[in-house]
């Protein structure tokens, strides 16, 4: 529904309105109504740390 949010807990963007709270947004995975901002900063860090991982394998092998 959201596409700038992110849930705190679990980090997903599958995020649904609950009829039962008013239409407050929860969590489809974890049901936590926390969220956060989805930045593209942490992303890229977490693409860094693949390709560092790549990289590392990759001079293991060679």
């Amino acid at each position: 529904m959201s596409g700038n949010r992110v849930c705190f807990n679990c980090g997903s963007s599958s995020l649904v309105s609950d009829r039962s709270l008013g239409g407050k947004l929860v969590c489809s995975k974890c049901g936590s109504s926390y969220f956060r901002k989805k930045s593209p900063t942490f992303f890229n860090r977490k693409k860094l740390i693949f390709l560092a991982i790549g990289i590392v394998i990759f001079m293991i092998i060679i």
